[in-house]
């Protein structure tokens, strides 16, 4: 009996020892804030602003070209015979379905560029976090950044954000 309790005690301290050695410790990060604050950022907009400004360009570019066609069109359709009436009317609704294609299209078009001018951004990002977390001893960092009160962390000691760490690896300024 006394052996079984000793047995059990010494089953109890490794359990234990083995439960404090394999203790994850778990930080957490607002990431939107960070990327806000990262100068790529500005960059990222600005050209992504140029971009949308280039595709708005072009789509008014060609509905003005179609409206010019349509008005000489309607004006000079009583002087035409019907094959070329219906080459103008042919020609006008090719010009209408590549605009209206090129609608479709722009905003995915929007939505790839900006993953493309964002993805660098991001991992730099990721990468100061997971340096910090090295440095700090994080074994998981989350991203905090919801905001609105729709925040994944329910109980968030204030000592585990490391947001303010990653902006200081990345030499950020702001709140």
């Amino acid at each position: 009996m006394k052996k079984l309790i000793i047995l059990a005690a010494v089953i109890l301290v490794a359990t234990f020892s083995a439960l404090s050695a394999n203790a994850q410790k778990i930080g957490y990060v607002d990431m939107q804030d960070i990327i806000s604050l990262m100068p790529e950022t500005a960059q990222a907009d600005s050209a992504l602003s140029s971009y949308r400004d280039n595709l708005v360009e072009t789509m008014q570019t060609m509905n003005q070209e179609f409206q010019t066609k349509a008005n000489t069109f309607v004006k000079d359709s009583l002087k035409m015979n019907e094959a070329i009436k219906e080459a103008k009317r042919s020609e006008l609704r090719d010009l209408q379905n590549r605009i209206g294609q090129l609608q479709q299209t722009s905003q995915q078009q929007m939505q790839q560029e900006q993953q493309q001018l964002l993805q660098p951004i991001i991992e730099k990002a990721q990468k100061a976090v997971s340096e910090v977390a090295k440095v700090k001893g994080y074994t998981y960092v989350l991203d905090d950044s919801q905001g609105g009160g729709g925040n994944i962390l329910i109980v968030k000691p204030a000592t585990d954000d490391l947001t303010a760490e990653v902006k200081a690896r990345l030499r950020l300024k702001g709140k």
